[in-house]
């Protein structure tokens, strides 16, 4: 007694969790939920540095924020969470509807043929009295079946022969088809999400890097990828360039790729025709330029200057010296003095000074009474292209869910499962009983239908 008890609770249970993921109105609900998630991660800027969230939200409302990942939500286990109850859902509803649709697809018309009892359960039912001598051409009701729906299939009894077309009964599968496309989408935006990235990298013309750099809320992460991608040239194209104001048309990179120092590919890219390559592709999304500082370090007791090149930001080291300079900022003009650069003197156990150096004043480092001196020499406008890199390994994935939505959305509006059966009297006289039924485009149906009644209504006038 016991066991049963045990086994009807288990069941219980299992119908009440099978008609929870299969109600519709859950699937409203995921479906307005990611809606409103994906308006809030737009309008929430994504992965950006945490100095600007807090700037933007303040320190209280960054931690709540943070604390929900709502700066990297695509990321997030809640809204993977998310997705894959729709995925659950839309399986749950496919497979409680489905049984039936399959019987109904695969079940043949009755060997009998058309039965009085079916009349009325079918919504189009046509009758066409014969005369006492009337007889019926099975060939002309063959041929106008065949020209209108599908070629019948007849099937005889003892006083009546019934031919029965059928049409499109596949076509009840297209919801499911498309139910099928929306899972393996999810899937494979699931497996992007997990297994994928999204970074940029910025290549002066004529260098080559090897890695990457990923934004994360904690800060810039270098990735190294498996290759080595050069910009050999890079170039911008203007409108009117015969006017002041220049205004781009496009910009394009020409990328090399190499492997152990050998070329393996060359192609050109701009915006929305990007390079493939193991798996990573490579955007064309901004470009810029960044001057290239070229420095004097001299020492007071010495006339042999030192150069040094380095590019804003960069910081290199001081020969014969344990400190570094990091160039901060170039600027084309410095309080009338002409032009200049900060940089920073790193020194061990000092804190960073900040120091301006004058072109046209190669004397005004002197003033810091240091053992060297530093001195600008001249820059350089160097230009650079930048992509946006990205790896989705669930891409093709996607491309296959969205090529059977298109399949399923096909199969769902332009084609109907339509069924006909025309009944005819083997000896003279009695009736024709025309009948039919569609599951959709019911307007389309009974104009075919109607032509056909008509058709063999003035075919039977003839006999």
């Amino acid at each position: 007694m016991n066991e049963v008890v045990v086994s009807n609770i288990e069941k219980r249970v299992t119908d009440i969790l099978f008609d929870f993921f299969r109600s519709v109105k859950l699937t409203i609900f995921l479906l307005i939920l990611l809606a409103i998630l994906s308006i809030i991660g737009t309008v929430i800027k994504q992965n950006a540095p945490i100095e600007e969230y807090i700037r933007r939200y303040g320190v209280g409302l960054y931690h709540v924020l943070d604390f929900f990942n709502i700066f990297d939500m695509y990321h997030s286990w809640w809204f993977s969470a998310i997705l894959l109850l729709l995925v659950v859902n839309l399986i749950a509803c496919s497979l409680h509807r489905l049984p039936g649709v399959w019987r109904q697809i695969f079940r043949d018309s009755s060997p009998k043929g058309l039965q009085d009892s079916m009349l009325k359960t079918l919504p189009y039912v046509e009758r066409i009295e014969l005369s006492g001598s009337g007889r019926v051409n099975e060939d002309e009701i063959r041929s106008n079946l065949k020209r209108r729906f599908t070629f019948p299939k007849r099937i005889e009894g003892e006083a009546l022969v019934t031919f029965y077309s059928e049409k499109g009964r596949f076509s009840r599968l297209g919801v499911y088809i498309t139910h099928l496309s929306v899972v393996i989408i999810l899937i494979g935006g699931l497996i992007g999400s997990l297994f994928g990235f999204r970074g940029f990298v910025n290549i002066l013309e004529g260098e080559t890097v090897d890695q990457i750099i990923l934004r994360a809320k904690d800060g810039n992460i270098v990735k190294p990828i498996p290759f080595s991608i050069r910009c050999d040239e890079f170039n911008i194209t203007y409108y009117d360039l015969d006017r002041p104001e220049k205004h781009v048309k496009e910009y394009t990179s020409d990328l090399t790729i190499l492997e152990n120092g050998k070329e393996i590919l060359k192609k050109t890219i701009e915006v929305n025709h990007p390079l493939h390559y193991k798996g990573l592709v490579f955007y064309q999304s901004s470009y810029g330029s960044i001057h290239e500082i070229t420095l004097g370090v001299q020492r007071k007791t010495g006339n042999e200057k030192t150069v040094l090149k380095a590019l804003e930001g960069e910081t290199l080291p001081i020969p014969n010296s344990n400190a570094k300079i990091r160039i901060l900022r170039y600027a084309p003009q410095v309080h009338n003095f002409g032009e200049g650069v900060q940089v920073a003197l790193l020194k061990p156990d000092q804190s960073p000074q900040a120091v301006w150096l004058l072109k046209e004043r190669p004397q005004f480092d002197q003033k810091r009474d240091d053992d060297f001196i530093l001195t600008l020499e001249g820059t350089t406008i160097k230009e650079y292209t930048g992509l946006q890199v990205t790896k989705d390994p669930g891409v093709w994935i996607v491309w296959i869910g969205c090529s059977l939505m298109v399949l399923g959305f096909i199969a769902s509006f332009f084609f109907s499962h339509q069924r006909t059966w025309v009944r005819i009297p083997v000896k003279a006289g009695g009736e024709i009983v025309l009948a039919g039924t569609t599951n959709k485009n019911k307007v389309e149906f009974e104009k075919k239908f109607g032509e056909l009644v008509e058709e063999i209504r003035k075919k039977s006038s003839e006999f």
